[in-house]
C-alpha cells in the first residue's frame, strides 16, 4: 500500500510540475507575441511621423519643415524597438529552453534584423535632417524612401514574429490522455488493465507514443495533434481504435482527455 501511495504521489508531483512548465512556456510565447506587437506599433508611429514630415516638406514645399519633431518621435520609437527586439530574443529563447519542440532560430533572426534596421533608421534620419536643412529635395526624397522601406520591413517582421509565436503556442500545448474501455455489446465499463497496453500514433508525423510505465492507461504530455489510439490485443480479446484531435474543449475537470475504446472478446 505504501509503495502504491509513493507511486501515486510521485505521479501527482510530476503532473503538477509538467503543468507549471507548460504554462511557463506559454507565458514566454505570449511575451514574445506582445513584444513583437510593441515593435509593430512603434515602427508605425515613426512611419506616421515620417509621412507628416514628407507631406510638409515635399508636398507643401515648406523649407522650414519640422524635422525636430520627427527626429524626436523617431528617436523614442527606435529606442523602444531596440528594447523589445531584445525582449523577443530573450523570451523565445526561454520558451525553447522549456520545450524542446520549439526552435527559436527563425524568430530570433527576425528580431535581430529588426534591431539592425533600427540603426539604419537612425543613420538615414540624421542624413534626412541634413538634406532638408540644405533644401536638397532629391536626396531627401531618396532618404525618405529608404527610411520608409526600413520601417515597413520592421513592421512586417514584427507581424511574422507574432504569427510564428501563435503557431508555436499550439506546438507547446500538451495533453494528458486516459484510456477507458467499454464493452462493445453492453456498454459496461471494462478495466483498462484487461488488455496488455495502449499506443497513440500522431497522424501527421507517424510518431508513436506509449502509456506511462506505472499508469498503463495514461499518456502524459502528448503534443497537440490528431492521434489514433490503439490497444494491444490479448489472446482472445482486444479493442477498437479511435482517432481523436486533442483540444482544450475535451479536457475534463481532472485535466485529462478521456478516450473511449470499445472492448471485444471472443
Amino acid at each position: 500500500m505504501k509503495k502504491i501511495t509513493r507511486v501515486l504521489s510521485a505521479f501527482l508531483l510530476l503532473f503538477v510540475a509538467n503543468i507549471h512548465a507548460q504554462q511557463s512556456v506559454l507565458d514566454d510565447l505570449d511575451e514574445t507575441f506582445d513584444s513583437a506587437d510593441v515593435i509593430r506599433i512603434e515602427a508605425n508611429r515613426v512611419k506616421a511621423a515620417l509621412k507628416t514630415l514628407t507631406v510638409d516638406y515635399l508636398v507643401n514645399n515648406n523649407v522650414n519643415a519640422d524635422v525636430a519633431t520627427y527626429l524626436q518621435v523617431m528617436d523614442v520609437g527606435m529606442e523602444v524597438v531596440e528594447e523589445f527586439s531584445d525582449e523577443v530574443i530573450f523570451f523565445i529563447g526561454q520558451a525553447a529552453q522549456g520545450n524542446s519542440n520549439i526552435d527559436p532560430t527563425s524568430i530570433q533572426t527576425k528580431a535581430s534584423t529588426i534591431e539592425g534596421n533600427e540603426d539604419f533608421v537612425r543613420i538615414r534620419s540624421a542624413e534626412l535632417a541634413t538634406a532638408i536643412q540644405q533644401n536638397n529635395r532629391g536626396t531627401a526624397r531618396q532618404l525618405i524612401r529608404e527610411i520608409r522601406g526600413l520601417l515597413n520591413n520592421q513592421i512586417q517582421l514584427a507581424k511574422d514574429i507574432k504569427d510564428e509565436a501563435t503557431a508555436l503556442k499550439a506546438l507547446a500545448t500538451v495533453y494528458n490522455v486516459r484510456i477507458e474501455l467499454v464493452d462493445e455489446r453492453t456498454g459496461a465499463p471494462v478495466p483498462a488493465g484487461t488488455l496488455p497496453g495502449y499506443a497513440a500514433t500522431n497522424q501527421a508525423t507517424g510518431q508513436i507514443f506509449y502509456t506511462d510505465y506505472y499508469n498503463f492507461d495514461f499518456f502524459s504530455n502528448l503534443p497537440a495533434g490528431t492521434y489514433r489510439f490503439d490497444a494491444y490485443d490479448g489472446y482472445f480479446d482486444g479493442a477498437s481504435s479511435a482517432i481523436v484531435t486533442l483540444a482544450p474543449s475535451l479536457v475534463n475537470a481532472n485535466g485529462e482527455i478521456v478516450v473511449t475504446l470499445n472492448y471485444w472478446s471472443e
